[in-house]
């Protein structure tokens, strides 16, 4: 009862921020960033060192404004987010433009699809994608550890009709949606660190060895899962984004091992190296190493 109730405290606090004006959203936004950064030190030196061990032939002061930017770029990500509870469907297109939808026309056509994301840009305002299609699509998460925040989020990202679904029940969801006839679209963020025992070998991405979820590349092959890639753009104006789409497996072709995997984590570090401010580098991204079990293959050697 005490959860339910602070359930939809939060939930109405969270709704009348979202219909307060933009400069006030966005001073909070700003508020915000000065405090994770200036008082807090939020991950500051996780922060740094990530920025350091991927972009080694930067200079210090080219590094530091990275690190900056990024502070004032994940207040934007938090204030963006809380305001999905009340946005509207026309305020949701006008700050989430899909250049190319053709091309996911194209790959989900008579087959399931992966659109592998990442968290760069504004990832959360995706759940809209569903306003553009009449495939099943569905947000693959990893349950909170409070019942009130995944409560919150839960309903949050279901409010345009895309259905969040648990890393551990994904692969039924797709089962029982093709077994229906249906072809659904499986919004995947893979660029987390996965737990040590999933780990099969290290590739590299970002200057280093980097280990990746497998769990894209064995579904889309298990289901013959076509793979989009979405890149998440940040426009010049504040709070507008643009993705574009690019179709990195058909279903169908014959590849070796960790080539989806690979294509995808190409993909993503270019994406990065446009703008890196707008990657989230407070992840411990780089936690495991590889040693004898899990070697590194790195292709450029």
């Amino acid at each position: 009862m005490k959860e339910s109730f602070s359930f939809r405290l939060l939930w109405a606090a969270a709704w009348l921020f979202g219909r307060m004006p933009r400069w006030f959203r966005y001073g909070v936004s700003d508020v915000l960033s000065f405090l994770l950064y200036r008082v807090v030190r939020y991950r500051r030196t996780v922060v740094a060192d990530n920025i350091a061990r991927s972009f080694p032939d930067k200079s210090p002061g080219e590094r530091l404004r990275i690190e900056r930017r990024f502070y004032r770029h994940l207040g934007d990500v938090f204030v963006e987010t809380v305001s999905l509870v009340s946005m509207t469907e026309s305020r949701l297109r006008r700050y989430m433009v899909y250049e190319n939808r053709e091309v996911v026309d194209s790959a989900s056509c008579g087959r399931p699809m992966i659109a592998a994301m990442s968290h760069y840009g504004q990832w959360e305002y995706t759940i809209g994608y569903s306003l553009f299609t009449d495939h099943p699509v569905k947000a693959v998460y990893h349950p909170l550890s409070s019942p009130m925040a995944e409560m919150f989020y839960k309903k949050m990202r279901s409010r345009f009709g895309t259905e969040p679904v648990t890393m551990k029940a994904v692969t039924r969801s797709v089962m029982r949606e093709i077994a229906a006839g249906r072809h659904p679209i499986v919004a995947l963020i893979a660029d987390q660190t996965p737990p040590i025992m999933g780990v099969k070998n290290f590739i590299r991405f970002l200057s280093q060895p980097t280990a990746f979820f497998i769990g894209m590349e064995r579904m889309a092959l298990g289901f013959g899962m076509s793979v989009v890639f979405m890149a998440i753009r940040r426009t010049p104006k504040r709070g507008y984004y643009t993705v574009r789409f690019t179709q990195i497996y058909d279903g169908v072709e014959q590849v070796p091992p960790d080539t989806i995997t690979r294509r995808y984590a190409t993909a993503l570090e270019e994406l990065i190296r446009e703008n890196p401010e707008y990657w989230i580098w407070s992840h411990k991204r780089w936690k495991h190493h590889p040693d004898a079990e899990r070697p590194y293959i790195d292709e450029e050697e």
